[in-house]
């Protein structure tokens, strides 16, 4: 927590920091609001349930006065037009994914890295940090909106159509991949990545566009993979930072404050909430897969295979560096690496 605390000392001595007190949004009336939720994933997703007991629990201590209507599965717009929907008050809230804005959102993208961060605990914990760090702040009011709270994703893994046991195995294999490092990642390894967001990847594995997904496991089981890939192979890609809250700024703004406590303080017990559990689904996950059919594949090159793949981290930083964000890239970059060593602790 010395992160968390550092970081929450210099938004307070700045100014900047807002942080809601418990049973303060309950003492006033709450006035009649009806907001839109734009979201890509399936309310099937475990991610999905915390978003969904955040509206929930917002409607209920409003006593029914505000009411979040959730939009899923692209119903309001596709996986690479939220940013925009909710920057442009198109819609009230929305959950892009941060990776695929490498331009829009390039601090925030650093929670998306792949192989940085060990657990979900981790990740999520560094992606409500940085939502209350001035640079990134500064980049969120550019984008014309406000972080809520963070849910968190298990590590990543394969599920393949095919069992990839080497490195020889994975050369020319068609992986799922999205955004700008993850590409970098499979042509490091000699695999060619295949443009896919998550809502295609079934199709993609059902009509061989893909050979094999680069998801968590939750999201495997959430959408039926097993169906259409029997094979999972055992390496570990780290976590990301799930799906963000994001809901548009000028409407923020305009809320009167016992609402935007409400929201934060209600947002606050979702990323806790969402924490555990992830964690617990997240072990639950593959044992959920293997019972469905799907064959556990021990990957036999594993160091060889963390020696090619590039730092991302230290590539990130120095290709912020390279668009004049430097300063702000080795701040960021340092408090990932604080927290990383701290949840290894």
């Amino acid at each position: 927590m010395k992160l968390r605390n550092e970081l929450a000392f210099m938004l307070t001595a700045a100014g900047l920091g807002f942080l809601p007190q418990s049973g303060v949004a309950q003492e006033a009336e709450y006035p009649e609001l009806n907001l839109r939720y734009a979201l890509f994933i399936s309310s099937t997703l475990p991610q999905s349930a915390s978003l969904q007991w955040w509206a929930d629990q917002v409607a209920e201590r409003s006593n029914g006065r505000i009411n979040v209507e959730m939009y899923w599965s692209e119903s309001l717009g596709g996986a690479k037009e939220l940013l925009e929907l909710v920057s442009s008050g198109a819609v009230d809230l929305a959950s892009p994914a941060p990776a695929y804005y490498p331009t829009e959102l390039a601090l925030t993208n650093s929670v998306q890295l792949p192989m940085v961060f060990p657990d979900n605990f981790s990740a999520q914990l560094l992606a409500q940090d940085l939502s209350e760090v001035p640079v990134v702040m500064e980049e969120n009011k550019a984008n014309n909106i406000q972080p809520l709270f963070w849910t968190s994703v298990p590590t990543y893994h394969l599920l393949c159509t095919r069992p990839i046991r080497t490195l020889g195995e994975l050369q020319g294999a068609r992986l799922r991949s999205y955004g700008q490092y993850v590409p970098r990642m499979w042509e490091a390894l000699g695999a060619v990545p295949v443009t896919t967001t998550s809502p295609e990847v079934y199709e993609g594995l059902q009509r061989g566009l893909i050979d094999c997904s680069y998801l968590s496991n939750d999201f495997a089981v959430s959408a039926s993979l097993n169906e259409v890939a029997k094979f999972y192979v055992d390496v570990n890609f780290g976590a990301i930072a799930g799906y963000v809250a994001y809901i548009n700024a000028d409407r923020w703004n305009g809320l009167p404050e016992n609402v935007r406590s409400l929201f934060l303080e209600v947002g606050a017990e979702a990323a806790a909430k969402d924490r555990e559990d992830i964690r617990r689904i997240g072990d639950e996950s593959l044992d959920i897969l293997l019972e469905r059919g799907v064959t556990r594949v021990e990957f036999e090159d594993v160091e060889e295979l963390r020696a090619q793949v590039p730092n991302f981290l230290d590539v990130w930083v120095n290709e912020m560096q390279e668009q004049g964000r430097g300063e702000a890239a080795t701040y960021v970059a340092d408090a990932i690496r604080a927290r990383v060593a701290e949840s290894l602790n």
